[in-house]
């Protein structure tokens, strides 16, 4: 069964400009190589100072043996960017629309 994280952080500064956005996650992605677990992540602005995420993983025990690399970056994401995580949630996916 798939798994689902979801976030929302605020920005002190204010939530970047898609193009570092995309530069973040690009890093982290690339720090795996072929080997990325998460099937999709997704990022969207709410207003000027918070943004919310969510990542598919394809089963609990992928995201659970993830856990540990993104809390560190997560960790390194608000001491360089002035960012909080307000909210976690995580749990399966019970449906999924593009899967039926």
């Amino acid at each position: 069964m798939k798994y689902a994280v979801y976030t929302k952080w605020r920005w002190s500064d204010g939530v970047p400009d898609p193009s570092h956005l995309q530069s973040v996650m690009r890093v982290y992605r690339d720090n795996y190589g072929k080997d990325f677990p998460p099937e999709e992540v997704l990022w969207w602005k709410i207003d000027e100072n918070h943004h919310q995420a969510v990542i598919i993983y394809p089963s609990e025990e992928i995201a659970n043996a993830e856990r540990s690399k993104l809390e560190e970056a997560r960790s390194k994401s608000s001491q360089d960017n002035n960012n909080v995580m307000v909210e976690e949630f995580v749990g399966p996916i019970v449906m999924q629309l593009t899967a039926l």
